[in-house]
């Protein structure tokens, strides 16, 4: 899909989120709801977003084989994270791809790469697992119940998949060798070389310590964004719950996957008020209206927004790189689809 295809895309399915988001709500009620937040539980709510930043960055430290400091994967996630939040077509992953080689020694950005998809894949088995404790703290519609089976279904065969070759990096090489047989012109594509930068991407998994490690930092990483969901509750809400939080959550990790306008917006709040009305949340007879909800979403996105606005400054100016000079390189990889030969000769930026 061409870029003005995608970004087209984005901005129908924004637009058609939002109306879903708004739809049954009274907008003059929406201020009055603003107006009566307590906003001072976005402090906390914003130190636990930056503690579970903290623990994704120390979980894809990891899957790089710990090749690079603490504190370069957390301020390279952050300087992602922010990039993601405000511009197109994900250009934050591949942005972190291109950190990474500007480090001494630097890492291949198809290592890099393969480490991103590790990650997600780990995330949507998380997702399915919130959902699942979900339905155990309240009532989820069978359809819910479905679509997360199939999610994990998908998440663990890829993770099984992936760690099936990270664990036999002699049978991936006899594969390759194999397809070049069939395909010698491949060879002229250096597909020898970027197999091994993927493999190195993905060979923690190839341990039990590896999946491991893998799982606790993310189980870290995923408790504190649901705390973080939960606290920025009591801004709007005298009797949050659990199920809650956790169902909005798994919601919004999903939605914001969806092709939309630079931030999610759309996408985002849709998937928050699905949270709250899987969980009892909405419920006007009984003093929970609809434009609570939807103001909570939209302080929760801003909220979230600003967290990653300003770590993502903070990791520009610690890994000494200007907004500038990480999108013409994000740019320009994506423009060439990162093609091998082009990947050998990136400069050693990126963290």
């Amino acid at each position: 899909m061409k870029g003005w295809q995608s970004v087209a895309l984005g901005v129908v399915i924004s637009v058609a989120t939002l109306a879903y988001a708004l739809h049954g709500n009274d907008l003059s009620r929406i201020g009055d709801e603003l107006a009566g937040g307590r906003y001072l539980w976005a402090l906390p709510c914003g130190a636990l977003i930056g503690l579970g930043l903290w623990f994704r960055g120390l979980r894809w430290r990891f899957l790089l084989n710990e090749r690079l400091k603490a504190r370069h994967s957390f301020h390279i996630t952050n300087i992602s994270y922010f990039l993601n939040a405000w511009l197109p077509l994900r250009l934050g992953e591949v942005a972190r791809a291109y950190l990474v080689t500007r480090l001494k020694p630097p890492i291949s950005m198809f290592t890099a790469l393969s480490s991103v998809v590790v990650e997600r894949l780990i995330d949507l088995l998380a997702v399915v697992v919130l959902i699942v404790i979900a339905v155990q703290l309240t009532d989820v519609p069978s359809e819910v119940q479905v679509s997360a089976q199939l999610i994990g279904v998908v998440s663990v065969g890829g993770m099984l998949v992936l760690a099936f070759f990270a664990a036999r990096r002699g049978l991936a090489h006899r594969i390759v060798d194999l397809v070049l047989k069939i395909l010698p012109f491949l060879e002229r594509l250096g597909v020898r070389s970027l197999a091994d930068k993927v493999l190195d991407g993905i060979a923690p998994l190839g341990s039990l310590r590896g999946v491991g490690y893998s799982m606790w930092w993310s189980l870290w990483a995923w408790a504190t964004s649901i705390a973080a969901g939960y606290v920025l509750l009591f801004a709007f809400y005298d009797q949050p719950n659990w199920a809650a939080a956790l169902l909005m959550i798994a919601a919004a990790a999903l939605a914001i996957a969806l092709p939309a306008v630079p931030g999610s917006v759309g996408p985002f709040e849709a998937a928050i008020i699905v949270g709250l009305q899987l969980s009892g949340m909405i419920d006007p007879a009984n003093g929970l209206p609809q434009e609570r909800a939807f103001a909570f979403a939209v302080v929760l996105h801003l909220v979230n927004a600003a967290c990653y606005v300003i770590l993502g400054y903070i990791g520009l100016l610690q890994e000494r790189v200007s907004l500038g000079e990480v999108f013409r390189a994000a740019r320009a990889a994506v423009a060439r689809k990162a093609a091998p030969q082009a990947v050998a000769e990136t400069p050693t930026t990126e963290g």
